[in-house]
């Protein structure tokens, strides 16, 4: 099915005709079967059974799902060649945190582990990816890298993906030392001036792209802050009237430090800080009181981000491969918690993150009702519009914007189901996307890119990851090369002798 592409706000009209569509009625998503939907522009102007009207392009959706743009409202774009090293194992005394195994600087001064990557590659490689898995929209946590932060600025915009991002702030780092140890360090003072340079890149690209590129202030991370750097983030997001978001309580020291050392725990300690709010959205925020993990009944940390209309940023797939899992998302949900999805390990796959959800879900509960596939599907487009503040997003409806996904079910994984939304959280693939339109513009047709080159984009990355993978032993405090570090699962064959 090959469409028009390139066609973003210049008035034309798209029709796509035929399909069944996730239609949103200014409540809830509805199915609307052989329906129609109508963009012009960069809006959509039509949904329904019927149009009239005429049309310059048709799209034939028939026999096909037609769904909203997914959000995914926390990713590591520029990361992929540290992250493949950890799929299903890792260094044990990090016991459930990834990042800590290729994040810190040495304190001897030997080369970061990205420090050969090819960035620009890594990051087109990571938008690429989230368009092939049906992401529309995302919020991208990344430092400024080279060139002040126009380097993602360009990835994101040649791309044609929706981007929320600033450069990350952070008030401290992780040493890595000779001996192996990671030790964090806090510095209040650069956390104060990354912030008030976030500030100040939000004012000068916000609307950047066709409106395509949104401020949001990043603070990464909540064990490396303090009081005063928190507050003054959420005052600068206050007075730009964007986001802000942190990565919080996805290490269970960070939930034991903080009662240690206040005598309150990481949520009550940010509401007393006036640090919460609804224009807050917690990455991970996985031990709570209330986990198993940490078993501290004195507080209600749910009721309290609930009453605080506090949003979370919830990747099950990156914590499931570490045995960890929420607790759960029908109970922070049945909270009042906004609940959103991100995308925080490759291959940046929403499909494997609403299974994800919806299945530890059931685990964590332990009935089959919980984790209902039309709550998880709609944590990732109405869940992220909401987390984001964007009512214009997350939904196929007139007057939002057109960002949409046409799937093709016609296989034997989803095969016929008398409930789509059921079938696409449970046994939907990227492999069956046909169509991906962001702003009224084509970017995937025919499950391919319609302006990208998908070979060459795949080439570079392969050649960047293969450079840091060679080059890991001078990262490593023992010298190790990454096989030794992270044994493969298979040695590799040997001929045998003759």
């Amino acid at each position: 099915m090959m469409v028009e592409t390139g066609v973003n706000g210049s008035g034309k009209r798209t029709r796509i005709d035929g399909g069944t569509i996730i239609a949103f009625d200014g409540t809830a998503h509805r199915e609307l079967r052989e329906g129609v939907v109508v963009v012009e522009g960069d809006r959509i102007v039509h949904v329904g059974k019927r149009y009239d009207g005429m049309a310059d392009v048709t799209i034939d959706a028939r026999e096909k799902l037609v769904f909203p743009g997914q959000i995914s409202t926390h990713a590591h774009i520029g990361a992929q060649e540290g992250n493949r090293l950890l799929l299903d194992g890792g260094r044990r005394e990090f016991i459930r945190s990834g990042f800590l195994h290729f994040l810190p600087r040495s304190r001897s001064g030997r080369p970061g582990i990205l420090s050969v990557q090819d960035l620009r590659a890594s990051l087109r490689f990571g938008f690429l990816s989230l368009l092939r898995h049906g992401v529309t929209t995302v919020l991208a946590f990344a430092p400024e890298g080279p060139e002040e932060g126009r380097l993602m600025l360009e990835a994101a915009e040649e791309s044609g993906i929706r981007l929320f991002w600033a450069p990350a702030a952070t008030a401290g780092r992780y040493w890595l030392e000779d001996d192996g140890r990671v030790v964090p360090e806090i510095d209040e003072g650069i956390g104060i001036e990354l912030l008030d340079r976030a500030a100040d890149f939000i004012r000068t690209h916000d609307g950047a792209a066709e409106g395509r590129i949104s401020g949001v202030l990043v603070l990464d991370e909540y064990y490396l802050s303090t009081p005063k750097v928190r507050r003054h983030a959420k005052d600068i997001a206050d007075r730009l009237g964007v986001r802000l978001t942190l990565h919080f309580l996805e290490q269970h020291r960070e939930f034991f430090s903080t009662v240690s050392e206040t005598g309150r725990t990481p949520v009550q300690l940010l509401a007393d800080e006036g640090v919460l709010g609804r224009n807050v959205l917690l990455a991970h925020c996985i031990y709570l009181a209330h986990h198993s993990k940490v078993g501290y009944p004195i507080a209600d940390d749910l009721q309290i981000l609930a009453e605080h209309g506090v949003s979370v940023a919830h990747s099950p797939l990156a914590f499931s491969r570490r045995g960890l899992a929420l607790e759960s998302f029908d109970r922070y949900r049945d909270a009042g918690i906004t609940m959103a999805l991100g995308t925080d390990t490759y291959p940046l796959d929403m499909f494997s993150e609403m299974r994800t959800a919806a299945i530890a879900c059931k685990f964590v509960e332990g009935h089959f009702e919980a984790g209902r596939a039309e709550d998880v599907f709609a944590a990732s487009n109405l869940g992220g519009a909401e987390a984001l503040g964007r009512p214009d997003l997350g939904r196929i409806a007139p007057g939002a914007k057109a960002d949409l996904v046409i799937l093709d079910p016609r296989t034997t994984a989803f095969g016929p189901n008398p409930d789509p939304v059921r079938a696409l959280v449970h046994l939907a693939t990227p492999s069956m996307i046909d169509t991906v339109m962001v702003d009224g513009r084509v970017l995937l047709s025919d499950g391919r890119p319609a302006e990208l080159d998908e070979e060459e984009i795949v080439r570079a990355a392969a050649t960047s990851t293969e450079a840091v993978w060679a080059a890991y032993e001078d990262y490593d405090w023992e010298g190790m090369p990454h096989e030794q570090r992270f044994p493969p699962s298979l040695e590799q064959w040997q001929e045998p002798e003759r």
